[in-house]
């Protein structure tokens, strides 16, 4: 027995526009969709991937409370991927730095409020 992969499900009110900055935004292609409207989808980057599901009410809940789930990407080249991210117009909310735990990092926040935290271990 062993886990395989673990994937993180972000709610949102509208999945076509969460997939288009995932792709245009973040480099992540589709990995599938459900759904006419769509109400599921998958986005891969490099093995990478997350799951966007609708869910107006979680998604509401955490506009609402200012929550911020957080989605955590361990990535080769991180200063390369900041710049890329950057110039793609991601939003910014912590700027790239080494960090205390041994990983060069940024965070970013997606349009449903997630924060995407970029990563690297330090050598």
């Amino acid at each position: 027995m062993k886990y395989r992969q673990s994937v993180p499900v972000i709610a949102t009110a509208d999945v076509c526009a969460t997939m288009s900055y995932y792709a245009q935004v973040l480099g992540f292609s589709e990995l599938f969709s459900y759904g006419s409207p769509l109400v599921y989808a998958g986005m891969q980057r490099d093995g990478a991937q997350v799951y966007i599901s609708e869910d107006e009410a979680l998604a509401d809940l955490i506009a609402q409370q200012n929550l911020h789930p957080e989605i955590f990407l361990w990535v080769e080249d991180v200063d390369a991927w900041f710049a890329q991210h950057r110039r793609n117009g991601a939003r910014i909310v912590e700027e790239i730095s080494d960090r205390p735990w041994d990983a060069r990092q940024y965070v970013i926040e997606d349009p449903n409020g997630y924060f995407i935290k970029v990563a690297q271990p330090i050598d």
